[in-house]
């Protein structure tokens, strides 16, 4: 089990996107790395070095909204069973997710994350 990536996850309105990503892009002197679109959910997303801009209307974004983090591990069995050995719930998941599988977490001290595993390549 090994954490290999985190990032906060930021919510904004659709017509606040844009200037989102220029803000961490000169932030972190570092160009957008991923845009994903949803349509059928409402929902667009940036992925800028720590940051992931997710943007759609409040009706669109509540789903997601109690995850403030993202963390991608190698192992995301192993990563749920450890974290509720210590006290985590798991809210939702694990389930398959674009490009590999998730889950949302409240850990023991109350921060809400979803876990990620990336598909093997």
């Amino acid at each position: 089990m090994k954490l290999l990536h985190h990032a906060f996850r930021l919510y904004v309105e659709p017509d606040g996107l844009e200037a989102s990503v220029a803000f961490y892009e000169q932030l972190q002197g570092m160009p957008c790395e991923r845009r994903i679109s949803f349509p059928d959910l409402g929902v667009e997303v940036a992925v800028c070095g720590a940051f992931i801009v997710l943007a759609g209307t409040d009706k669109a974004l509540q789903p997601f909204r109690s995850a403030s983090a993202l963390l991608v591990v190698d192992d995301l069995d192993a990563t749920i069973a450890w974290a509720r050995d210590r006290g985590a719930e798991v809210l939702h998941g694990p389930q398959d997710a674009p490009g590999g599988r998730n889950a949302t977490v409240r850990n023991p001290d109350g921060l809400v994350a979803e876990y990620y595993q990336p598909a093997a390549a």
